[in-house]
């Protein structure tokens, strides 16, 4: 339906260092690393499943995200530590594909295991559809889960608040904690 419209590209921050716990973009849920559902919810997308780049300094996250098929944008040590904004990881990102032509960009969470094609198909054509500059997903309470974040591609590089938002409403939990393990392997059953 957008092909035409708009070449999106899709990134996927996965440091390696995470505090609370220890290593939580490949921490198994329900037996595979929790990077695994972001990368097959985005390579199953057919508006994004050639253009998927997994940005990490980490070389056990890079090996597993080639083996499963996306591409791979290496991250400096400097933009992996705790305090570094996932905007300047995705600035990187976007400098480092200069030579693509590309519209937008979409950012999946490594850590929201629960992360789907179909709500990143929605996000993606609710953008287009409305014109928007920036769709993301929101919990029921209407609170950002950080799990997907569509967005022109100079909204990166902007220095101020977009307007022209949508949101999208997911269940998703932000993996941080073993008790969000459990909670995510719970509603994962049950969905």
């Amino acid at each position: 339906m957008i092909k035409n419209k708009a070449k999106i590209v899709c990134i996927i921050p996965a440091r390696g260092g995470s505090k609370r716990l220890s290593r939580k973009n490949l921490y198994k849920i329900n037996n595979k690393p929790c990077i695994h559902y972001a990368i097959k919810a985005c390579l199953d997308s057919e508006y994004i499943k050639d253009f998927v780049y997994v940005t990490s300094e980490d070389r056990e996250i890079i090996e597993y995200s080639l083996s499963q098929g996306a591409k791979i944008i290496e991250r400096p040590v400097h933009l992996s530590k705790d305090n570094v904004w996932t905007q300047d990881v995705l600035k990187h990102a976007v400098n480092h594909l200069s030579e693509e032509k590309f519209t937008h960009v979409i950012r999946v969470q490594a850590n929201s295991p629960q992360v789907t094609t179909k709500k990143i198909n929605e996000c993606i054509e609710k953008l287009v559809k409305y014109n928007l500059w920036e769709v993301f997903t929101v919990d029921g309470n209407g609170i950002e889960d950080a799990a997907i974040h569509v967005m022109k591609k100079d909204c990166v590089f902007q220095n101020a608040l977009s307007v022209y938002k949508g949101v999208v409403t997911t269940n998703y939990i932000d993996l941080h904690t073993l008790a969000d393990v459990i909670e995510i392997e719970n509603r994962m059953k049950n969905d």
